[in-house]
């Protein structure tokens, strides 16, 4: 009798240890992914940010032009976390 529950206690704790194992593996996927989501996310904003700098910079420019790039980098730049909210 205490051998079968001995084996009932292992083959509790292996599956219990397997399914942890499997939990943390598709944890650490999610968690890459969203990573690289980031990455990616802050790459294009930085490259936004670039390009509105560029148009008001740009002497052949308008005011329309420079007043709408302009917020869009405050904008941009609100999303990336560089500039707080003021309201």
């Amino acid at each position: 009798m205490k051998e079968e529950k001995f084996k009932k206690l292992v083959i509790g704790g292996t599956v219990a240890a397997v399914l942890l194992l499997v939990i943390l593996i598709v944890f650490m996927v999610y968690q890459l992914v969203l990573l690289s989501q980031r990455r990616e996310r802050i790459r294009f904003l930085e490259e936004e940010i670039a390009r509105y700098e560029q148009i008001i910079n740009d002497q052949n420019s308008d005011i329309e032009e420079i007043y709408t790039a302009e917020w869009w980098l405050s904008y941009r730049a609100r999303q990336l976390g560089m500039i707080l909210d003021e309201g």
